[in-house]
C-alpha cells in the first residue's frame, strides 16, 4: 500500500502543560536548530515520495523562531504533493503575525489551535498562557491571510469544570465560526503531572450529559459529528486524521514519532539525545495479518461512517462476515449494524467501544 501521509514531530514547547504525555521538551534555539537538522537528515532517509497530508505536531511547532518556522516549511515543500492538506498545530501566544505570514507563504492551509478551554481559571490550572483575546485574534489573524481552515481543540472533564462552563465553551466557540473543532475527555496519563493530583473521574450519567449537550450545540450550527472526538463543517474534515482511522499507511519522522508501513510499526525514539545522535528508530514491530485487522477495526469503528467492508475484504483478502461470524451473531441488532456496506456501531455504544473490540481479538 502506498504511504500517502506524513507526520512531523516537533517537541518544543514554551511551557510544558500539565496533561500532556507526548514527546516534549523545553524550548531551546540551539537545541531546535539540532534539531532540525537531525529531522530532514531522517527524512531524507526514510521518505519515499510526495504526500497528500503532511502534519506537524508537537509538542508547540508555533513554539520555533521565525527562522527555524521557515527552514522546516521551505524544507518540507519538496515532499509536498500538489493539492495536499497541510497542517500545522499552534498555540496562541506564540503564532505571532510573522509567523502566519510564513505559513501562507509555504502553503500550509490548515491550522489546529491548541484552546483547551475559554475559561480562564482553567486554562491556568492547565498551565496553559494564552487568553481569549489572544485566540480571538489568532483566528482573525488567520482568515485575515487567507487560512480558513482551522481546528479548535477544546477539553471536558478538567476538574472544577461545569456545565456552564462547557456551555459558555461552546457558546464562544460558535461566535468564532470555524469549520472544525476536536472535542476531547481529559486522559490522566501516566506519566503527566496532572496525574499526580486528586483529580476525579466523570460518572457515565454526567459524560452522557456532557455528550448531549456538546453533538446538541454543535449539531445545530452545522457542525457533522464525523468521529468519536471530531466536528466538522461539510467538506472540512482531517484528511490527515481520516488516514488514521481508515488506517493507512503513513510515515511518522522526529523524536518520538510511529508510522504504520503495511503490517510494520515503526516506533521513533523518544530520547532526544539520542535522537540527535542518529538513533531515530527505537523499535519495529512486525504485525500479524489479524494484528493488522483488528488494528484497523478498532480506529474505523472510531468513525460515524463506519468500516467499510468493501475495502476491508479487498485489502486483506478475507470475507469479514464470515472470519468475525461469532463477533456479529452477537453484536448485530444490539451495539451495532451493517449500513450501506459499512459497519457502524449504534448510537449508545461509542461508550462501550473497548468491550465490543475485546470480541474481535
Amino acid at each position: 500500500m502506498k504511504t500517502e501521509s506524513l507526520y512531523v514531530h516537533i517537541p518544543f514547547c514554551d511551557n510544558i502543560c500539565t496533561y500532556c504525555d507526548f514527546a516534549k521538551v523545553y524550548y531551546s534555539g540551539e537545541l531546535a536548530d539540532r534539531y532540525l537538522v537531525a529531522l530532514f537528515d531522517e527524512l531524507r532517509r526514510r521518505a519515499q515520495n510526495r504526500y497528500k497530508t503532511i502534519y506537524i505536531g508537537g509538542g508547540t511547532p508555533s513554539a520555533l523562531d521565525e527562522s527555524q518556522l521557515e527552514t522546516l516549511l521551505q524544507g518540507l515543500q519538496d515532499y509536498l504533493e500538489h493539492g495536499a492538506e497541510f497542517t500545522i498545530e499552534a498555540n496562541p501566544e506564540s503564532l505571532k503575525p510573522g509567523k502566519i505570514a510564513l505559513l501562507k507563504k509555504y502553503r500550509v492551509n490548515r491550522v489546529s489551535l491548541g484552546v483547551q478551554t475559554f475559561n480562564e481559571d482553567l486554562l491556568q490550572s492547565l498551565n496553559r498562557r494564552h487568553n481569549n483575546a489572544m485566540v480571538d485574534e489568532t483566528v482573525a489573524l488567520l482568515k485575515k491571510a487567507g487560512i480558513a481552515n482551522i481546528n479548535i481543540d477544546l477539553m471536558y472533564g478538567l476538574k472544577g469544570q461545569t456545565m456552564a462552563d462547557i456551555k459558555n465553551d461552546l457558546d464562544h466557540l460558535i461566535n468564532l465560526d470555524v469549520p472544525h473543532v476536536s472535542y476531547y475527555s481529559l486522559i490522566l496519563e501516566e506519566h503527566t503531572m496532572i496525574a499526580r493530583e486528586s483529580y476525579p473521574e466523570l460518572e457515565d450519567e454526567s459524560l452522557g450529559e456532557i455528550s448531549k449537550l456538546i453533538d446538541g450545540c454543535l449539531e445545530a450550527n452545522g457542525y457533522k459529528h464525523y468521529e468519536v472526538s471530531n466536528y466538522a463543517k461539510l467538506g472540512f474534515e482531517s484528511r490527515h486524521n481520516l488516514a488514521y482511522w481508515h488506517y493507512c499507511n503513513y510515515l511518522g519522522v522526529g523524536v518520538g514519532a510511529a508510522s504504520k508501513i503495511d503490517d510494520r510499526i515503526i516506533q521513533n525514539n523518544r530520547n532526544l539525545y539520542k535522537y540527535l545522535g542518529g538513533e531515530n528508530i527505537q523499535e519495529v514491530s512486525e504485525q500479524s495479518q489479524k494484528e493488522t485487522m483488528f488494528n484497523h477495526i478498532m480506529m474505523s469503528l472510531r468513525l460515524k461512517e463506519g468500516l467499510d467492508l468493501e475495502g476491508f475484504n479487498q485489502r486483506y483478502q478475507v470475507d469479514f462476515e464470515k472470519f468475525y461470524r461469532k463477533v456479529l451473531a452477537k453484536h448485530l441488532g444490539h451495539t451495532m449494524m451493517i449500513r450501506d456496506g459499512f459497519l457502524v456501531l449504534s448510537k449508545n455504544a461509542y461508550d462501550n467501544l473497548n468491550s465490543i473490540l475485546v470480541d474481535f481479538l
